[in-house]
């Protein structure tokens, strides 16, 4: 497990990021977006079982925050350090899986006839 001793890195700001390998990219790179993106999703995930999904989605939600981890861990490395920096591979078969998911969950759930918004 990765331990972290400290938030800030007294480095000041450049308006740059290092990705995993040590790389520096800029903070709003398309990168960045991504997996602050997947951040942000795994938080609404973790939020959720928190206030109690119930356990049979909890055991669901479970596995899919650990693989947008190791997304999180893709996107913030560099594609020339892969073979240096081995991490989880993510590939289609989570895609497929998560897909098959929404599908159960969406066909226990009435037709819609309108949009839905956030929180209800």
């Amino acid at each position: 497990m990765v331990r972290i001793n400290r938030v800030y890195t007294r480095a000041g700001d450049d308006g740059t990021t290092a990705l995993v390998g040590g790389q520096r990219v800029p903070k709003d790179g398309p990168r960045i977006e991504a997996y602050g993106t997947v951040d942000e999703l795994n938080t609404v995930i973790g939020a959720a079982i928190a206030f109690g999904t119930g356990e049979a989605l909890t055991a669901a939600l479970l596995p899919i925050q650990h693989e947008l981890f190791n997304l999180g861990s893709v996107l913030a490395l560099d594609p020339t350090d892969s073979e240096r920096i081995p991490l989880p591979s993510v590939g289609s078969s989570h895609v497929e899986k998560l897909e098959g998911l929404i599908d159960e969950w969406n066909d226990s759930l009435p037709a819609l006839t309108s949009f839905v918004l956030p929180g209800g």
